[in-house]
């Protein structure tokens, strides 16, 4: 008969259920600042790798030191709901102050601009203790909570493991929830702050809550000194228990190395979008979420067996991560055949919302779900054999957490600095399925109950030979394959890198020649056809032909090929130019797209960076005459940095009296508010920007506080530099009137033509969440009537006119060519560039276009 203690202390199901649904709750709230956390701080510290790592490992390790002081604390205490309330009400003050200090970055971090300085020896300890100082408060408040809510829930031994997979799994919902509701909902519409406020108003509520239900629970008795196990598990002895421990911590580092594997490789399949992340993290939590329903549900009664579950657990796995290596290299085959699929299920708004990503998310479900619904069944299992004593409850659940969590980040840096650069995904893969394996071995031999099992040792036997055969059957190569299956291309080089995985491909064309191309992540991010030459040459020549006075220094922010960076070069007067890059992969590469980039990292003029942009615009004390730069698309996932308000008032801060910036803006997206928005966020720091469009839709911003005034003599003297004169004419730019021609408006017409759309701040990152925009695109005919004369921005009448109405007609056949083309009107194409070849036959470019439509 439970005596009366137990029967006052019983928790009714209500109850049970209620606190469950607010650790939901402040799963969300967490997931949710841990996004936006990570967003504010790469604008501090930058987007490099290495950044990245940094502010990883210090919100990891607040929460690994919170769960250890929490703990400690949680045993010592009468009412842990009470103090639950407490935590959660304060993460909300301590979480809308973080979130206000980190909006107000460009306020403090002036002054330790010089330190952030990439060669100060400063940078890294600076780095870390900025992480450490700005995110330990709030991320050891959110790790303490978990030992409460166990210290309260959990009555008897017997319990633990059906507790801590319901409260695990239920906060890991709630991150998922958090996750997906930050990625595709709240940022796209609320922004930073506004999504700040929704997380600390969730921890506002769940802390009221918490406080309402302690209110009506009598104090915890005081727990005596020892109180075992009411059964032990087989062979789990004292000393046996402390290397489960370890091995807990062991399956923690391989659970989010696995995550870190996965995740790279899905980015080849998949695009780069915020949309694409969150549904991979989402996908991968929710896992997590049925393995602890499982757990908690099926196998927590089985007392007995609890052990034995926990190291097939660690078998399966095993087996699940070589299944997945088996999908990961049909990905790209099963989502061609998803597609179809998911577009006549889905309703066409349904996937704008998700960003058109969903047979992505379906693959990421196929191949994910069940090694993570695994990996989820261990923290419950674990949490059960290794708390020993139920007065050392919180201490020993809250260590716990933190070994775990701590194996995590150490298997996140592993994963992302060692495994993948120098073994590659798939033997990064390998070899985390050999150390599953081991983790089998290592708790069935430390356990005398498990070491005798012959039937456990048979399974491993036959797991282990299934997982050396198929690993065999793929071949070394197997996932290599895919990463290389680039249709029509031979590969010049691949190489996995902690960054990202890059490879340099070939293609042979009647048109075009032979030409190269620089893949990241399976998307082309430059190429050297002719039609991207233009614009990339055009990136680096137009700003400094464009600059009223001497030019002497430049630095050219995303290298691609180097084909602009090679362009700046060609520029005689220039003294310094600083190439600058977050990847040194890049540099390494550059050698494949000779001569286009004029060999720049030979040239002593050249100082080769590897930095994030707007990272080392904050760090350095040059200022320099131009600035010109072509980030990755703007909806890629971390590159609005390169775009926002904030990025062009630090811009113009390191800019010299007269200094003109180039940007590039891609004006074919199918949302045509967002290179508007791009305008409109230059212009909220500059007094002047102009739009120049030199081929197909890829327009060349043109930033300065000072007028556009353009000098026909000067500008006719800069281009006839011999090597800027030959750079030029190869990209069909031969004259100032060719130059002029493809000029399109400025300030007050540009300003009518961005009208009142939204502007891009820190705050409100809308390019990343493209889906809350209307499909409606820029045509060819809109920018032909938005064009305006150049001649209103000339000094003098020294420019041929007769000549200039020629090239601003060829302008426009290039540009109808290049609807035509989108369009499928092979007719209208070929009439606008016989138009073309008959005003201009020596233009280069033409000439490639008339070759193209001949193929």
């Amino acid at each position: 008969m439970p005596n009366h203690d137990d029967v006052r202390d019983a928790i009714s199901l209500k109850n049970r259920v209620l606190v469950t649904g607010i650790f939901l709750a402040s799963g969300a709230a967490s997931l949710i600042l841990q996004v936006l956390w990570f967003k504010q701080l790469q604008f501090v510290l930058g987007s490099a790798t290495v950044s990245v790592s940094v502010t990883v490992a210090s919100f990891f390790f607040g929460l690994s030191l919170g769960s250890v002081v929490g703990g400690r604390v949680a045993d010592t205490v009468h009412r842990p709901l009470k103090v639950y309330g407490f935590l959660e009400l304060a993460l909300a003050l301590v979480s809308l102050a973080v979130t206000a200090f980190l909006s107000h970055w460009p306020t403090w971090v002036g002054w330790l601009a010089p330190m952030l300085d990439l060669e100060s020896p400063l940078r890294l300890p600076l780095m870390v203790a900025l992480s450490l100082a700005i995110l330990s408060l709030p991320t050891m408040l959110m790790g303490a909570t978990l030992p409460f809510l166990v210290r309260y829930l959990t009555r008897a031994q017997t319990d633990l493991a059906n507790r801590i997979g319901l409260l695990y799994g239920f906060n890991t919902l709630g991150a998922a929830i958090g996750t997906l509701t930050v990625g595709f909902v709240l940022m796209g519409l609320v922004g930073i702050t506004g999504s700040s406020l929704v997380a600390a108003a969730l921890y506002v509520c769940v802390g009221l809550a918490a406080l309402l239900v302690a209110r009506g629970r009598s104090p915890l008795p005081p727990s005596p000194a020892t109180t075992n196990m009411p059964a032990q598990a087989p062979g789990s002895q004292q000393g046996s228990t402390t290397i489960l421990i370890w091995v807990f911590a062991c399956s923690g580092f391989v659970s989010i190395a696995y995550e870190v594997v996965w995740f790279r490789f899905l980015t080849n399949v998949s695009t780069s979008s915020v949309y694409a992340f969150s549904g991979m993290l989402g996908v991968y939590l929710l896992g997590l979420v049925i393995g602890a329903l499982i757990c908690a549900r099926l196998l927590a009664p089985r007392k007995d067996q609890l052990l034995r579950y926990f190291a097939v657990t660690q078998l399966l796995i095993a087996v699940a991560a070589t299944l997945t290596v088996g999908i990961l290299g049909k990905a790209r085959t099963v989502g061609v055949a998803l597609h179809p699929i998911v577009s006549s299920l889905l309703p066409v708004p349904a996937q704008e919302l998700l960003g058109g990503d969903v047979s992505f998310f379906l693959i990421c479900a196929i191949a994910l779900l069940l090694p993570t619904t695994l990996i989820g069944i261990s923290f419950p299992l674990a949490s059960e054999l290794t708390v020993m004593q139920m007065s050392a409850l919180g201490r020993r659940i809250g260590s716990l957490y933190a070994l775990n969590t701590i194996g995590g980040v150490l298997g996140s840096l592993a994963a992302g600095f060692l495994l993948i650069p120098y073994l590659g995904s798939q033997w990064a893969l390998t070899v985390l399925i050999a150390l599953n394996v081991l983790l089998f071995v290592a708790t069935a031999v430390s356990q005398p109950g498990l070491l005798r099992e012959r039937s456990l040792w048979r399974q491993g036997t036959v797991a282990a030979g299934v997982i050396a055969v198929s690993l065999l059957l793929f071949t070394p190569h197997y996932l290599e394959r895919v990463l290389t299956a680039i249709e029509g291309a031979n590969v010049l080089e691949l190489r996995e890198t902690r960054q990202a995985t890059f490879a340099v491909v070939e293609y042979q064309d009647g048109a075009a020649g032979t030409y190269q191309q620089l893949v990241v992540n399976s998307k082309s991010y430059a190429n050297n056809r002719p039609e991207g030459r233009r614009y990339m040459a055009a990136m680096g020549h137009y700003p400094i032909l464009l600059h009223p006075g001497p030019v002497e220094t430049a630095v050219v922010i995303c290298i691609g090929t180097g084909t602009t960076v090679g362009a700046v070069s060609t520029h005689q007067e220039l003294q310094s130019i600083d190439a600058v890059d977050l990847s040194p992969t890049v540099f390494e590469f550059a050698p494949h797209f000779v001569p286009i980039n004029k060999q720049f990292y030979q040239n002593p003029k050249v100082h080769q960076i590897v930095a994030d942009g707007r990272h080392f615009l904050l760090g350095t004390n040059e200022t320099f005459d131009v600035i010109t730069l072509e980030p990755p698309p703007p909806h890629d996932a971390g590159v609005i940095n390169l775009y926002t308000e904030e990025f062009y008032a630090l811009a113009k801060q390191r800019m010299r009296p007269g200094a003109v910036l180039a940007q590039w803006v891609p004006l074919d997206f199918n949302r045509g508010i967002l290179p508007k928005m791009i305008l409109k966020a230059m212009m909220g720091q500059f007094k002047h920007v102009s739009l120049w469009l030199p081929s197909r839709m890829e327009g060349v911003a043109i930033a300065s506080d000072e007028p556009l005034t353009i000098d026909p003599r000067m500008l006719a003297m800069r281009m006839s530099q011999p090597a800027v004169a030959d750079d030029l004419t190869a990209n069909g730019l031969r004259s100032p009137e060719d130059f002029l021609a493809t000029f399109i408006a400025a300030d007050a017409k540009l300003a009518a033509f961005v009208g009142d759309v939204p502007t891009l701040t820190d705050d409100r990152p809308r390019l990343e969440y493209y889906n809350w925009y209307p499909l409606s695109s820029i045509s060819v005919d809109e920018l032909k009537r938005l064009r305006e004369p150049v001649e209103n921005y000339l000094a003098d009448k020294s420019v041929d006119e007769a000549r200039l109405d020629t090239a601003r007609t060829v302008a426009n056949a290039i540009l109808d060519e290049h609807q035509a083309t989108a369009e499928g009107d092979r007719s209208a194409a070929d009439a606008a560039v016989r138009l073309a070849l008959k005003l201009a036959p020596d233009n280069s470019y033409v000439d490639f276009l008339d070759r193209k439509l001949r193929e």
